[in-house]
């Protein structure tokens, strides 16, 4: 692996780690419409730092991915094939599981919730 590549794997897995603290922080205010609506509204936790989409999601399906701190929730054509893998798929979305170096620094960021 070229350096060019390792700084990419490691560009993606902060990306993707900095839109999972966006919906930490999204999460109480999803915990106070959850009474209306038994979806949450996550951002696209992609490795795509311009990417503003949102995923509508269910709480424990959310709670299942965030169990993993490689794996992030992604809307269908943000996957990064070069730095993770698609481990799922619902209609909504995919879940992904970092790969290589990226998952070393996902799981690092991870474990600072």
């Amino acid at each position: 692996m070229d350096d060019s590549t390792a700084e990419r794997e490691v560009r993606a897995a902060r990306n993707q780690s900095m839109f999972r603290a966006v919906n930490e922080q999204m999460r109480t205010l999803n915990e106070a419409f959850q009474a209306v609506s038994k979806e949450w509204a996550i951002a696209c936790e992609c490795a795509d730092p311009t990417c503003v989409e949102t995923i509508s999601i269910a709480p424990d399906e959310y709670a299942t991915i965030r169990g993993n701190p490689r794996q992030f929730a992604v809307l269908h054509g943000h996957v990064y094939p070069d730095v993770e893998d698609v481990v799922s798929e619902t209609e909504r979305y995919a879940v992904v599981e970092k790969i290589g170096r990226a998952a070393s620094v996902a799981e690092a960021l991870g474990t600072d919730d």
